[in-house]
């Protein structure tokens, strides 16, 4: 039985290599066959809409039909065969699929001219791989198969009401099946209506926004997505609260979809050709949204909990109600040839909670200081990206078993420290146009000032790795791509992504991915979820 165990284990620790190695193989037999040169990058921009001149906005568009594609002739490639042609032969059954885009989408805009219409239908299933296994030294029972049956839709309209006036509204409605479509008792509802589905309004509403711009003056007022920052990790981007609920399984390109819509003023100014001025006001608070008692991805450290468990109280604010709990920020940008850089300051509460002496959960204030740094260059040939930000937090809030923490006033059981937090992204490729391997390289370095071991801290220092690889098939004329990131820590254990994805036309995409996590139980958070490694199926249609 031993052996057996131990065989087992170490069977789950070399499948995150062997599954990187067929990566490579894969990508290896792209580079020896023809195609058509081109860029695949592996970042998305993170900058949003917001800010931008209302008169710079593309007017509305309408596609051509795609024609039925073939396959390219190559040299022989066994992949062909088994992957890519039956690939190719539900590609053109597809075509131009596009049905809301062609019947819904395209007659708005003609009859009302301004009007754009954008959406998205997606379909998230998650399979476990580690079937039903004790968590959590045996206080949770991982009953279920499922891990995740989200549904996601989302519809963006937007009105251009002049030259200088726009109308923005997103819409998104989500439900997880992972709780009605599989008999299992350690998954339950616990009365939170974001566990399963978005039912409030605040949450369905996403964005509801005017911009515009009055001269140099550029403005949006309303509810809306302000994103400061483009790394993984989230260093700089710090206004809008997050939708976490899955923990692990965010990632940098779903951190637009998890963003969660404030009120708000946004205004800058642009003295000069090379600097803005950007302010905002921000008066309604919103914490992060962390996994629910008895949801698949509640914490496994933390045990289950009773279907019916009290929630802590949370004590939040309200710029609405008394203007003094309202939140401010302030950001310059300006370029130098081809280094940008900003500066960011940020007077407002933190979006995670402390757990204070009474029993209540708190949110403090505090002061934050950031900048963002991007310089782009070539190298042998190659693109190479520079990317870095950094984030002082002056206040951050920690609960504590000390009567004074290294020196620091405890006040109901929570004392204030500073933290830093810096990242620093590579950002290039390799081999050639025909070859090309995308490649990101980001450390991101967290430090607790006056670290306690005391309090909920939890380390003084950690540098997390983050290493993404893409390739695009130009074989496939670029329709298949295969993409593998790892997450890296020597206090939080490790997590790897492998995925595979295939463009069936312009609008409708799927992906295989496998998700892999390692590491010790006490590990937060990738080796916790050790047990919970799944296969996810991501389908994605969008008009």
């Amino acid at each position: 039985m031993e052996k057996k165990v131990l065989l087992k284990h170490r069977f789950q620790k070399m499948a995150s290599l062997l599954a990187f190695l067929l990566f490579m193989a894969g990508a290896g037999s792209a580079w020896s066959a023809e195609g058509i040169a081109g860029d695949s990058p592996i970042v998305a921009d993170a900058a949003g809409d917001n800010g931008v001149p209302v008169g710079d906005l593309a007017a509305n568009t309408a596609t051509e039909p795609a024609e039925p594609e073939t396959l390219p002739t190559t040299s022989y490639n066994p992949f062909k065969y088994v992957v890519y042609k039956p690939l190719w032969e539900i590609t053109n059954v597809v075509g131009d699929f596009n049905p809301i885009g062609k019947h819904i989408a395209t007659p708005l805009e003609e009859a009302f001219p301004g009007l754009r219409v954008k959406g998205f239908i997606n379909s998230i299933t998650q399979l476990n791989t580690t079937g039903n296994i004790d968590v959590a030294g045996g206080a949770r029972k991982k009953d279920w198969l499922l891990q995740k049956q989200e549904f996601r839709t989302q519809l963006e309209l937007k009105y251009q009401y002049n030259d200088n006036v726009e109308f923005v509204n997103v819409n998104n409605f989500s439900y997880d099946g992972a709780y009605d479509f599989q008999d299992t008792k350690d998954l339950y509802r616990d009365g939170s209506p974001n566990q399963v589905y978005y039912s409030q309004g605040k949450r369905i509403i996403k964005e509801a926004y005017v911009r515009g711009n009055y001269g140099a003056v550029n403005y949006t007022v309303g509810k809306q997505i302000v994103n400061w920052g483009k790394m993984d990790g989230k260093v700089i981007d710090i206004v809008n609260a997050a939708d976490g609920r899955d923990v692990v399984d965010s990632h940098i390109g779903d951190y637009e979809w998890r963003a969660i819509g404030q009120w708000m003023a946004n205004v800058s100014v642009r003295p000069v050709e090379n600097l803005t001025v950007n302010v905002l006001w921000n008066p309604d608070f919103q914490p992060n949204v962390g996994p629910a008692y008895g949801s698949p991805y509640w914490y496994p450290w933390a045990g289950n909990q009773s279907a019916n468990a009290p929630h802590a109280a949370n004590v939040t604010h309200s710029g609405f109600n008394h203007i003094g709990e309202s939140e401010l920020g302030a950001r310059v940008d300006t370029t130098v040839g081809a280094l940008s850089f900003s500066g960011i300051y940020y007077n407002g509460f933190d979006r995670d909670a402390v757990n204070g002496a009474d029993g209540l959960n708190y949110y403090e204030r505090l002061n934050k200081y950031g900048y963002a740094l991007d310089y782009a260059t070539t190298l042998l040939g190659q693109r190479l990206i520079i990317r870095s930000e950094g984030l002082y937090s002056s206040g951050k809030s920690f609960s504590t078993s000390a009567v004074a923490a290294n020196g620091a006033p405890v006040t109901n059981g929570i004392v204030k420290k500073d933290q830093i937090k810096a990242a620093l992204a590579f950002e290039t490729s390799f081999f050639s146009d025909e070859n090309k391997v995308d490649f990101l390289y980001q450390p991101i370095w967290t430090h607790n000032i006056g670290f306690d071991s005391r309090t909920s801290q939890g380390i003084a220092n950690d540098i997390l790795h983050v290493f993404n690889f893409g390739h695009s098939f130009r074989e496939t004329n670029d329709k298949l791509n295969l993409g593998a990131t790892f997450y890296v820590s020597n206090n939080a254990g490790w997590s790897a992504n492998y995925a595979a994805g295939w463009k069936f036309n312009d609008y409708l995409k799927a992906t295989l991915a496998y998700n892999d996590y390692q590491g010790q139980d006490n590990q937060i958070p990738w080796g916790a979820y050790n047990k919970y490694k799944n296969v996810t199926i991501d389908v994605k249609y969008e008009w």
